[in-house]
């Protein structure tokens, strides 16, 4: 088996792959030495965020620093860009994403946040102002960064934070809170970006030393797409449960490829790193000769500023809403385990749990998201969750 990329989704397949499929041949091939991605902000602070490949590598598996450039289906092998070629029998494609493009003049001004270059492009500017567009986790992961640095962030939204992850009333209170640790927020859209700063749709012009895009992200299928694998919406790459492509014998998971969503059973797109693991998990098994495959949920879970817990798995009201369901909502804000503030979101015909979105300070709420999320994947009603709802 081969492996394309070091990320968490890569190095995951990797790991349950050499232990359920013995005496398995694994090579992982990275442009990057592997580190936590999420953990890119903490880099100014002076943390070490590589991890460690001994574990890999003690069940065998070769780690190989390259870039491949192309894959030959039809002769089973990967091109790297130093010409070298890599056989495989299983094709693992864990490619990540790239930074969405922002698609206003002087986009290529704009900086992404995906990789260790980008902080140090960052740190070598030693930046006063540093303006963020977008509402993303990423462009708060952006912001704490800059803090670090001394430097003040300006972050612009276009409606309101992480509006695909929590309650309209949470994102208000996360920009309540992070205001209060330094964080500047304008609303608005780019309409034009330039050496100086970014002019909004609004009219108005914000200054600063440099410019971060943080509006989400584009799944990177350009080896998939030039090979000719099916694309799920020409967008990310089609698999089914278990990861396999179009290909038999290529795989994909994480942020290149979709999954499927436990409350709808359709097709999804997550970009984050949990339903990168769960991918990994039900590809390996697949390998291994299983059928079954784990639910993939959305669950995510945050700190800022060692401080500021949020949580949220399932979907939102709105997203909920957007995906057929009729919701309704349960405040649980103050109560044990909920922190500040947390809403669950329910299904008003059936009642059935739809997901839940919370906010602390000083205190981590994912156990309480963690029990909705197994509420939620045994398809259990708000009446037969009353432990939760405490």
């Amino acid at each position: 088996m081969v492996v394309v990329g070091f990320g968490i989704g890569g190095m995951g397949v990797a790991w349950h792959t050499s232990n359920l499929v013995k005496d398995s041949k694994i090579t992982v091939i990275g442009d990057e030495r592997p580190y936590v991605r999420h953990k890119l902000r903490l880099i100014p602070s002076g943390e070490n965020i590589f991890v460690s490949t001994r574990h890999l590598e003690s069940n065998g598996v070769e780690i190989m620093e390259g870039k491949v450039v192309k894959i030959r289906r039809e002769q089973k092998e990967v091109e790297l860009s130093d010409g070298s070629r890599v056989q495989y029998d299983k094709l693992v494609l864990a490619t990540g994403s790239n930074p969405s493009e922002l698609e206003v003049p002087g986009e290529e001004m704009a900086h992404g946040f995906r990789k260790i270059s980008d902080v140090e492009i960052m740190m070598d500017m030693k930046p006063s102002t540093v303006i963020i567009v977008g509402a993303s986790y990423a462009a708060l992961h952006i912001a704490d960064a800059a803090i670090s640095l001394g430097a003040e962030p300006i972050v612009i939204v276009r409606s309101r934070l992480i509006r695909r992850s929590l309650e309209p009333e949470i994102s208000q209170l996360l920009q309540d809170e992070l205001s209060g640790q330094g964080v500047k927020f304008m609303r608005g859209s780019p309409r034009e970006i330039r050496k100086e700063g970014v002019l909004l749709d609004t009219g108005e012009f914000v200054r600063g030393d440099i410019v971060f895009k943080a509006a989400g992200v584009t799944p990177d299928v350009k080896l998939a797409r030039e090979c000719g694998l099916n694309l799920f919406e020409d967008y990310a790459i089609e698999v089914d449960r278990q990861g396999r492509t179009s290909d038999p014998d290529i795989f994909a998971l994480g942020d290149a490829a979709i999954f499927y969503n436990p409350l709808t059973n359709k097709p999804d797109y997550g970009g984050i790193g949990t339903v990168a693991c769960i991918m990994a998990y039900n590809v390996s098994k697949a390998l291994s000769g299983t059928k079954a495959a784990l639910r993939i949920p959305r669950y995510q879970k945050d700190v800022f500023h060692n401080s500021i817990h949020i949580s949220s798995v399932g979907f939102t009201s709105d997203e909920a809403k957007k995906a057929g369901f009729n919701p309704d909502r349960i405040d649980l804000s103050g109560r044990k385990g909920w922190g500040k503030m947390a809403y669950l979101v329910y299904c008003k015909d059936t009642k059935l749990v739809l997901g839940a979105s919370a906010l602390s300070r000083g205190e981590s709420v994912g156990q309480k998201l963690i029990d909705v999320m197994q509420a939620m994947l045994r398809r259990k009603t708000i009446d037969q969750i009353p432990e939760i709802l405490q």
